[in-house]
């Protein structure tokens, strides 16, 4: 795989997004490649998944617009997020813990990862949000459902219509994460956390899983087509295309 590196080892398996000149963000063959690698390791038969960002700066920054842009139709967008929300809804379907690394910050897309995962560990300079409001649109891959189940109705929708990112701190008090380590502690913490569920007995942990999804689930495929429609909306309006402009330049401003 190009941008992204999977290694498993005594049955942890450790992914990395390894973009980190475009801050981990997410191409389309990124894309590609998170789905490939998720099946990989059902295939292998790991025990527990860690997904982090290369680098400190960014577990991932969202979908790569310099890419993405290239994609003006309601119809791309939609083909696009029906296929990374089908992604992303494999993670629960995993029978293993998966756990999400936040080495740096995690906007857009990349919060959407992040919450799709088990449970969420921070550094603690990292942040989470989603700005996609600042640029017209609204989450496509399952985190507005995702988001009102992990920290409730009121908050997520305070959280994705504010579209400003939340200190881990802030992040922690909200349920939003479930831990915040010292940056310089975060790969310790994720390799001795990994270690003891991969210790656990496999049977246990896959039902425990099971178990707490059945009660909580982080997956609604009912709901997917209504929200892609309405994604596919926002991404093909005018005012997103404006507001990436602005953005863009605002950029450029400050280089």
């Amino acid at each position: 795989m190009r941008d992204l590196h999977l290694e498993v080892v005594g049955g942890v398996a450790m992914l990395v997004i390894d973009r980190p000149g475009a801050r981990n963000a997410l191409a389309l063959q990124t894309m590609d490649e998170l789905d490939e690698a998720l099946e990989t390791v059902r295939l292998q038969r790991a025990r527990v998944l860690v997904i982090r960002g290369a680098g400190e700066k960014a577990f991932c920054a969202g979908g790569d617009i310099k890419e993405l842009e290239g994609m003006r139709s309601e119809s791309e967008a939609a083909a696009m997020a029906h296929r990374m929300r089908a992604t992303l809804d494999r993670i629960p379907q995993l029978a293993i813990p998966v756990i999400a690394g936040l080495n740096g910050d995690a906007l857009g897309g990349g919060a959407e990862l992040a919450i799709a995962c088990d449970f969420r560990v921070a550094a603690e300079h990292a942040r989470i949000g989603f700005p996609q409001i600042t640029l017209g649109l609204m989450p496509a891959w399952g985190a507005s459902e995702r988001l009102a189940s992990l920290i409730g109705r009121a908050r997520a929708l305070s959280v994705l219509l504010g579209g400003q990112p939340l200190a881990a701190a802030e992040a922690l008090q909200l349920g939003l994460v479930e831990e915040v380590v010292p940056s310089a502690k975060l790969k310790g913490r994720l390799h001795d956390l990994a270690q003891a569920i991969a210790a656990a007995p496999p049977a246990a942990v896959a039902g425990i899983k099971s178990s707490v999804n059945a009660v909580r689930p982080h997956k609604n495929p009912e709901l997917a087509d209504t929200t892609v429609e309405a994604f596919a909306r926002t991404w093909a309006d005018p005012a997103h295309w404006e507001a990436v402009e602005k953005m863009e330049k605002r950029r450029r401003e400050k280089r």
